[in-house]
């Protein structure tokens, strides 16, 4: 024998008792050495790995470590199974072990190439507990990524359903791009971009009207000796701009007939949409209406674009009507400046009237811009939500914290009561004894004195007595509550699973669906 056998520290063999299921005792040999210590850390590191971060508290014990570590794996599987699993720290140990033998009955149904038996679990047996674990540990890494390959697709599908990129924009035809920028404008904070156009060739017609460079010209004209070539050059002038203004206008109105169509087409899907999602959803309901209000609005917009564009044309004939009394006036001999004086003056009045309500409906659109950008989105929406839940969680756990530190210092504040009663009692006791020696009739006092004392801590120890029994009771309603709140989480959980399945199906129909 060599010296590194003899000195090779042997495993020991520790019988332990444990209670049955049935309530009856039972002793298991379990060993403790080397290897069974090794597939112990083995074992907590590869829960661990797979994210089962509770083992790695010290004060659980091994065999809380290893059933949970079970349950999660199994849990994380998402195989249907017939029989709730469900670990917690506070179970009785008859609630463990029908666990265990719950857990053992589940494997050979999720179809585990490695047998094991409860008492193994129980005994702690981590050899053969070990390649269970770890085969759970791998299909419960499959399965979380097949779920998270599924999450992506459904996720891409989805994004694809709302929001469409640039590129894929520009390579699909005119006609589809104007309605789909059309619905961009719609259910998003921006607007149309040909009512921009329009807006801005107004503006310039307007702008070109009432420059201050023309009505310098006029006073120009008013203060210089009159020469008629001058004056025909600048009826020119304003006669070409009165050309271009047409041409303008021209454009204006094709422009215009397009968006006509174009808001029949959208008012012609939006019908059908609303046929389509009669049986949909309160949510989508609201969503239909916020477009519909949306809508009204697109629409007012263009009835005050088309009445100012009335107006312009209004404007524009009477500038014309204006030109040709000028061109009249250039055949007659000039007498007197005092009616080009009037008729400048009116012309700046009328510039100044316009400018004021170009003004008003320039506060007008940026109210309307300020109103749609005020509307939240589903994105703003849901990071207010998971704030909110993130908040009410923390105002929780503060809450338990400050119950907990009240329930501990009103629990210390009794015990340094009764402690302080405690110590004057045995004071009083103290100084009373020498004195109750010297006679009989003060050791009677005495003694009446401690009967005393002996039936008023009784009646103290009786309250406490009762005062714990009501705290038992109100604890073991609370756990009853929450075994019953965890079960209806669980058929919660249930119902979603059953739910995602319902999805994919839809979507697998849908899809099936649109191929057709």
């Amino acid at each position: 024998m060599s010296l590194r056998e003899v000195f090779k520290p042997k495993s020991l063999k520790i019988s332990t008792t444990f209670i049955d299921a049935d309530g009856r005792e039972k002793q298991i040999e379990t060993r403790e050495d080397e290897e069974q210590s090794q597939k112990l850390q083995e074992i907590i590191d590869l829960l661990i790995a797979a994210g089962y971060f509770r083992a790695r508290i010290k004060g659980l014990s091994p065999f809380d470590k290893i059933v949970g570590g079970l349950t999660w794996c199994i849990d994380n599987c998402n195989v249907d199974l017939d029989i709730d699993l469900h670990f917690d720290e506070s179970l009785v140990i008859g609630q463990k072990i029908a666990l265990t033998e719950k857990i053992v009955s589940v494997l050979p149904k999720m179809k585990c190439p490695y047998q094991i038996e409860p008492h193994q679990i129980q005994g702690l047996d981590y050899i053969h507990v070990f390649p269970v674990i770890q085969w759970l540990v791998k299909r419960s890494i499959e399965k979380r990524k097949e779920r998270g390959e599924f999450l992506m697709v459904y996720a891409a599908n989805q994004f694809d359903k709302l929001n469409c990129f640039k590129n894929i924009q520009e390579s699909e035809p005119k006609r589809k791009e104007k309605c789909l920028y059309l619905k961009k404008c719609l259910t998003g904070n921006r607007t149309n971009k040909s009512f921009h156009k329009e807006e801005q060739r107004i503006m310039e017609c307007i702008d070109d009207i009432s420059e201050p460079e023309n009505i310098e010209s006029c006073e120009w004209f008013i203060k210089k000796p009159f020469d008629a070539n001058d004056f025909i050059e600048t009826v020119m002038t304003d006669e070409e701009k009165i050309i271009k203004l047409k041409e303008e206008n021209l454009k204006l109105a094709e422009e215009l007939a397009q968006a006509q169509e174009e808001t029949k087409k959208i008012e012609s899907k939006i019908e059908k949409i609303n046929l389509q999602n009669d049986n949909m959803g309160e949510d989508r309901r609201r969503e239909h209406e916020k477009i519909k209000i949306l809508l009204t609005e697109y629409e007012k917009v263009k009835e005050t674009e088309e009445t100012f564009q009335k107006e312009c044309e209004i404007k524009m004939e009477e500038y014309q009507k204006k030109i040709k009394e000028m061109n009249a006036l250039l055949e007659e001999p000039v007498e007197d400046d005092t009616e080009l004086k009037e008729e400048l003056d009116n012309i700046r009045n009328m510039v100044e009237a316009a400018r004021t309500k170009l003004s008003k409906k320039a506060r007008a659109v940026g109210l309307m811009k300020r109103k749609l950008d005020q509307i939240p989105d589903r994105a703003e929406l849901a990071q207010y939500q998971r704030r909110f839940v993130e908040l009410s969680n923390e105002v929780s756990a503060r809450y338990r914290e400050t119950k907990r530190h009240y329930a501990l210092y009103n629990t210390l504040s009794e015990v340094q009561m009764y402690l302080n009663k405690e110590l004057s009692l045995l004071s009083s006791i103290l100084d009373a004894y020498p004195e109750a020696e010297k006679s009989p009739e003060s050791k009677e006092q005495f003694l009446r004195q401690l009967e005393n004392i002996d039936v008023s801590v009784k009646q103290t120890l009786d309250r406490v007595e009762n005062k714990r029994n009501k705290e038992q009771s109100i604890k073991s309603n609370l756990n009853n509550q929450l075994s019953t709140c965890m079960s209806a989480h669980r058929q919660y959980l249930a119902a979603v699973k059953e739910l995602e399945t319902e999805v994919q199906k839809n979507l697998q129909l849908q899809e099936q669906i649109d191929q057709l």
